[in-house]
């Protein structure tokens, strides 16, 4: 959808895209790094929890962890936020590196100028 600029105009209307699409992407990364972290914290505790539950009461406390872990884990509004992030990054990345590709272009044109 973002093809090589070849004007100006088409340079700011990329920039303008990249700069409105920057806030969101800035705003979901940190949302899907701080539940991240939080997998990740609850990877570590479940390390830690018993291999052989002593009790029933604790068996099922155990299960209860994992069952929470996995819904949170496989939670519709996490998924889709965490693959708008990668979309968003990929998309940035790529107008990014239009808008680089046109600069070089100008630059290289006006030591010829």
């Amino acid at each position: 959808k973002y093809p090589t600029v070849r004007s100006e105009e088409e340079r700011d209307q990329y920039r303008a895209v990249f700069n409105d699409q920057y806030a969101e992407y800035k705003e979901l990364h940190a949302e899907v790094q701080v539940a991240l972290k939080r997998f990740d914290q609850m990877d570590a505790m479940m390390h830690t929890l018993p291999q052989q539950p002593s009790s029933q009461m604790e068996l099922d406390r155990i299960n209860k962890i994992l069952q929470d872990y996995q819904k949170k884990k496989n939670d519709p509004t996490f998924v889709e936020k965490k693959e708008r992030c990668e979309y968003l990054k990929n998309k940035l990345a790529h107008i990014k590196l239009k808008i680089h590709e046109y600069d070089k272009v100008m630059e290289w044109n006006d030591g010829y100028s």
